[in-house]
């Protein structure tokens, strides 16, 4: 059983988080999974649109996460109120995941826009698992891919 995935039988729940502040890609990731997945019904997709929110999320509550889907150019408050995009905050994150007990065995999906060599040598570093560069593959390509997680 890889991640937190709840096996009844042969049932097995995947249990998955999006962290994504463009909401374009936050609804296109849920519903793929819902439209596109061999059996929908065991696919559960949990989206938040920051790293404080996705934080929050994995502090309240029980529920093991399999998959989790991070951006990697997140908008960021920086003091002033000034929002800014920024890829430290999500690498600290990642690294934070995969040095915790609860989560190193979830598998860290960076889902970018940006394909560049440089960003997906620096995600590898903190322990992302994958990286794919949104619009590379289709919908159903990423759902395949996620379950043959």
């Amino acid at each position: 059983m890889r991640g937190g995935a709840i096996m009844t039988g042969a049932i097995k729940t995947k249990h998955i988080l999006v962290v994504e502040d463009d909401e374009m890609f936050r609804i296109l990731l849920r519903d793929m999974f819902w439209i596109h997945s061999t059996d929908h019904s065991m696919i559960e997709v949990i989206t938040r649109r920051s790293l404080a929110e996705a934080r929050s999320y994995i502090e309240s509550t029980q529920m093991p996460l399999d998959v989790i889907f991070v951006g990697l150019w997140l908008l960021t408050p920086r003091i002033g109120g000034i929002m800014v995009r920024d890829m430290s905050p999500t690498l600290e994150f990642i690294k934070e995941l995969k040095s915790s007990e609860r989560y190193k065995n979830s598998t860290v999906v960076v889902y970018s826009r940006f394909g560049e060599k440089e960003f997906k040598e620096k995600a590898k570093e903190v322990g992302a698992d994958h990286y794919l560069v949104k619009g590379e593959l289709s919908p159903k390509e990423v759902v395949d891919f996620v379950e043959t997680l």
